[in-house]
C-alpha cells in the first residue's frame, strides 16, 4: 500500500529449492519462490476507489485459558 500499486496477486508459488543440496535449509526457513501481480493505478480516482472497495476484517479478540 505504501508503494501506491493495487490489484496485487500472487500468481504462481512453488518451494524452489525442492531437491537442492540446500534444501533443508531453506525448508527451515519456509522459503518459496513466487511470481506477483501488482499495478500503479490510472490516476488518484482510481487509487482511492480501490481502497475504499478493500473490506479489512478485524478478528474478534481470542480469550486465554
Amino acid at each position: 500500500m505504501a508503494a501506491g500499486f493495487i490489484d496485487f496477486a500472487i500468481t504462481w508459488r512453488a518451494e524452489v529449492y525442492a531437491d537442492a543440496p540446500q534444501e533443508s535449509s531453506a525448508g527451515d526457513f519456509g522459503t518459496l519462490g513466487i511470481t506477483f501481480f501488482a499495478r500503479k493505478p490510472l490516476n488518484e480516482e482510481e487509487r482511492e476507489d480501490y481502497f475504499a472497495r478493500q473490506v479489512c476484517e478485524v478478528p474478534a479478540s481470542v480469550e486465554e485459558a
